[in-house]
């Protein structure tokens, strides 16, 4: 077969994937010269990342003082978890020593329970799943907005919009990621590391994984913070952040939280870890698959500052579900973990922000 015959056969074949991508295009026109009005946003909210004063700081101190001895189940659950921080970090350090003490007398850090899946997928269907996802999201904005037009809604609340679109694009993701693997490859939940056969103990190699992380995202973090310092650099605020940081919306910040600590995390492993990597490894090996797809998964996070955090998580994940060939421990993981940012998102919001 020539060429020119290859390329119009990979043409006639993914016609609809194009036809998708030519829609997507169209989207983007059509909310560019048409933006979504949203509502302004509150007083509170743009004071939440901007830079105190020193005399700003002080006065905080003081209130949280206040706050502190006047609240003791505040208090306890802030001197608690404090405590749990800490164990914490002790417990990953002697973990991380004694797995590289393990690497370095030529062992592998951890040893290999089971493989990932020979998958029938390739690279290609990689692609053809995230055009299915960006061409049904904007299908589905599509049709929020025109329903909001239809009820006579002119200013979209923005927050609520977000929550509601993430959660439906989350499962969207998730049912592509199955409908592809069961229907498309004609292959079982195996196909993408999904198992309850050793279910506790995979939650527990996890959760061991974690630990022995937890020392090395308290150095990057530092390192970052540093580097904001030094270049005087400003982060905005993630949208998801906002929100969190509500005072009087229970509902949506209920919502977000399921979508934060559960859907989203095992959306992103099904595609990520479940779907994506081994289909990669299968064309570039299980070293490079590894930092190229949490590279990858890293930058979808569109958050510079937690860049290297993400990536440093997104390579435990890989390594667990390449060493175990399940992944329940990368689910594990990514639920303790997005919990673990929530609760202190919550408990920096109780302490530091002015009610």
């Amino acid at each position: 077969m020539s060429s020119a015959e290859g390329f119009a056969d990979f043409i006639r074949r993914n016609r609809i994937y194009i036809l998708m991508l030519v829609l997507i295009a169209s989207f983007e026109v059509i909310f560019a010269l048409y933006p979504v009005k949203h509502d302004k946003p509150a007083e509170e909210d743009k004071k939440a990342g901007r830079m105190l004063t020193s005399e700003e700081i002080s006065a905080q101190e003081t209130r949280i003082k206040e706050l502190l001895s006047n609240n003791r189940p505040l208090a306890f659950t802030l001197s608690a978890s404090t405590f749990a921080c800490s164990a914490a970090l002790m417990v990953g350090l002697v973990l991380l020593v004694k797995r590289l003490t393990r690497k370095l007398n030529g062992f592998d850090m951890m040893p290999g329970i089971g493989s990932t899946p020979d998958v029938k997928w390739g690279i290609i269907d990689i692609f053809r799943i995230i055009i299915v996802f960006y061409f049904l999201g904007y299908l589905l904005q599509g049709i929020e907005l025109a329903g909001a037009g239809f009820a006579g809604v002119k200013d979209v609340d923005e927050k609520l919009f977000t929550v509601i679109n993430a959660t439906l694009m989350d499962i969207t993701g998730l049912l592509i990621v199955l409908y592809f693997v069961l229907r498309k490859f004609k292959g079982g939940y195996g196909d993408l590391g999904l198992s309850a056969k050793n279910i506790f103990r995979d939650i527990k190699i996890g959760l061991g994984g974690y630990l022995m992380l937890i020392p090395l995202l308290a150095v990057i973090m530092i390192f970052v913070l540093l580097a904001l310092r030094i270049f005087n650099y400003e982060p905005n605020e993630t949208k998801a952040l906002e929100i969190l940081y509500e005072m009087n919306r229970p509902k949506l910040l209920l919502v977000l939280t399921g979508l934060v600590t559960l859907l989203g995390p095992v959306m992103e492993e099904l595609f990520f870890r479940g779907f994506a990597y081994p289909a990669v490894k299968k064309r570039i090996g299980a070293r490079n698959a590894i930092i190229l797809v949490s590279l990858v998964f890293s930058m979808l996070h569109l958050n510079i500052v937690s860049f290297f955090p993400i990536l440093a998580l997104g390579i435990l994940l890989a390594y667990l579900y390449e060493k175990t060939g399940s992944l329940i421990p990368c689910i594990a993981v990514h639920v303790v973990h997005n919990t673990a940012v929530v609760f202190f998102v919550f408990l920096y919001k109780m302490i530091a922000l002015p009610r």
